[in-house]
């Protein structure tokens, strides 16, 4: 006999699933959109339509659903691993990183020195909150594993 889910594993599963689709699309589309820049003779930037957008846009949606598959795997399918969790980072940030630098390349002496050191800050300020981040999703965790382990012992209590 199946036992259906609970309430809480299907709002669980709607709430995966809309994060899982919002930022794929909206990836998707932040990436087509940058696709889209050329930079003209007098070096401002004009969006142009081109072919490249599409692939782009498809990039960022494969990429950010590759993350979470590999973050949340599917009911029938075991826990992520870290490995998984680090492939499906490493799948997501790559082109983000390729977005964040590559305008670098028309840029030249002092100028862009001054943006690196700039980019370098920013990415310090972000790892810290990464961090942060990380650290309050770990401690839920421990306080979940509390929980449980509070909750069974109040189960074998009773049942004496």
């Amino acid at each position: 006999m199946s036992e259906s889910p609970s309430p809480s594993d299907a709002s669980d599963f709607l709430f995966k699933r809309f994060m899982a689709v919002s930022t794929a699309l909206s990836l998707g589309v932040a990436y087509g959109w940058l696709a889209g820049f050329v930079r003209d003779t007098n070096g401002g930037l004009n969006f142009h339509w081109r072919w490249q957008i599409f692939l782009w846009a498809f990039i960022g949606l494969a990429s950010t659903f590759y993350f979470w598959r590999k973050v949340w795997p599917p009911p029938n399918r075991p826990p992520a691993a870290r490995k998984d969790i680090v492939v499906g980072s490493i799948a997501l940030a790559l082109p983000g990183l390729w977005w964040l630098i590559f305008p670098l390349r028309s840029l030249s002496g002092a100028h862009f020195w001054n943006v690196v050191e700039g980019l370098s800050i920013a990415a310090c300020v972000l790892t810290f909150g990464a961090w942060m981040i990380i650290r309050l999703g770990r401690g839920f965790e421990q306080e979940d594993a509390d929980n449980d382990k509070i909750g069974a012992s109040r189960d074998e209590d009773s049942k004496k």
